[in-house]
């Protein structure tokens, strides 16, 4: 058996930072608004859903994604007007489209990605230069449009859009009555929403649009449509839905049929995606004559800035309010949590269960001489202890005093710079 290099003796510091806190958000009464919600901040920023009827992605050099405006409210029980984006089949703007004729060429935003919305989705996945309104050119060194589109706004009337092209950072696009009459053309230069995701504009009055918060959000709290199984039809269909889209470069997971209290992030990290519709619509239902939430069901948002919450829905009033109630719980700033086995580290928690001290005996490999934070958790994901050390490669003892905790279960962890490693559960007798 190994010789004990040297054991630190811990003493326990106390942290609550991670309690939970409760944040409403809301949609408004027949879900007539959008809202931008920013967790760590509990504010959100709510505009009405006629504010924009079109979006440009303004976050890179390399994006061009143009996204439609899906939401709409309901009134007494009944969809309200959208607007709605079909394929005008043909790449001549002179051309008049017939709305008739291009009913089943409806595009909707997939709810995947920031990078692509309706605009982009006849575009053809495996080649990185089709953004399916335009391709890039490598001669002129920018995407030229090569399809007509046709918009009917909430008002009923059309307008047929074109993106002219995407030059460096500078959208050109034009649009106008179907007969041509009313012809605009717009920029947008994306230098000018720095911070942005997108840049919201108006086609009724030929504006640009102050949406997403300057403090930016987490969380779109908002009506968007997507595709629904249809057991009658036995296909896909689209359909309404008032739900939540998280923010860009941030990834989520969803834990169903679980213990809300219990469930810790080290136990989803496997699941996190980047589809913007994780935490989407289901986490409620309608049981006949009221709405319900499922309780038993826990989303984790990890932000593009790696920090962690934890969020539990525990109220949601329908259309008379659009609000929903949600509470949640900062779980700090972690860039990943992995196995100790993943990284060629020993390590076990011992007496477990414990009733005055545990150990962690560590065996580390060479590169992990560094300063860590051994944290220990309960499991609902709040910091209940957190003790600096100092690691050096080889076997090492480190102390954990329990005796002041309630008698329970408690997670530990090893936070590394950039690194957080799971060591397991803890259980205090």
């Amino acid at each position: 058996m190994r010789k004990i290099l040297f054991f630190f003796a811990l003493t326990v510091l106390t942290d609550f930072l991670g309690a939970q806190t409760i944040q409403e958000i809301s949609t408004g009464l027949g879900y007539k608004k959008q809202s931008y919600v920013n967790l760590a901040a509990g504010t959100e920023k709510i505009v009405d859903n006629t504010a924009w009827d079109i979006a440009f992605t303004v976050f890179g050099q390399q994006d061009a994604g143009v996204f439609v405006n899906e939401s709409s409210g309901s009134s007494m029980g009944q969809p309200l007007p959208q607007v709605e984006l079909y394929d005008a089949l043909t790449d001549d703007f002179t051309d008049t489209p017939d709305p008739a004729s291009i009913t089943d060429f409806r595009l909707y935003n997939s709810e995947k990605s920031w990078n692509y919305g309706a605009f982009n989705e006849n575009r053809d996945p495996g080649d990185a230069f089709d953004f399916g309104w335009g391709n890039y050119n490598f001669a002129t060194n920018q995407v030229v449009g090569s399809k007509v589109y046709v918009v009917k706004l909430r008002n009923a009337q059309y307008r047929k859009i074109k993106i002219e092209s995407l030059n460096g950072t500078t959208y050109t696009f034009k649009y106008a009555n179907l007969n041509g009459t009313g012809e605009q053309t717009k920029t947008v230069n994306k230098a000018d929403f720095s911070g942005k995701t997108l840049a919201y504009f108006n086609l009724e009055t030929g504006a640009f649009v102050d949406v997403e918060p300057a403090s930016g959000f987490d969380i779109v709290f908002e009506r968007y449509t997507t595709q629904l199984w249809d057991p009658g039809t036995l296909t896909y269909i689209p359909y309404d839905v008032t739900g939540i889209l998280h923010a860009r470069g941030a990834q989520a997971a969803e834990a169903d049929g679980v213990d809300p209290a219990g469930i810790t992030f080290a136990e989803v990290t496997d699941s996190l995606k980047t589809d913007l519709d994780v935490i989407g619509h289901d986490w409620k239902y309608f049981s006949g004559t009221e709405w319900s939430v499922d309780l038993d069901k826990v989303f984790f948002l990890k932000t593009a800035a790696n920090r962690v919450w934890k969020l539990y829905f525990i109220d949601f009033e329908g259309s008379t309010t659009g609000k929903a109630i949600l509470e949640k719980t900062d779980l700090g700033t972690v860039s990943g949590v992995s196995s100790p086995e993943s990284l060629g580290i020993q390590a076990l928690t011992y007496p477990n269960p414990a009733t005055e001290e545990a150990y962690v005996a560590l065996d580390l490999p060479n590169g992990f001489a560094q300063e860590g934070v051994l944290q220990v958790t309960d499991l609902h994901g709040r910091a209940v202890a957190q003790h600096n050390v100092r690691l050096n490669a080889g076997f090492q003892v480190l102390s954990v005093p329990v005796s002041a905790y309630q008698s329970g279960m408690y997670a530990l962890q090893l936070q590394l710079p950039g690194q957080l490693i799971s060591l397991g559960k803890l259980i205090k007798q």
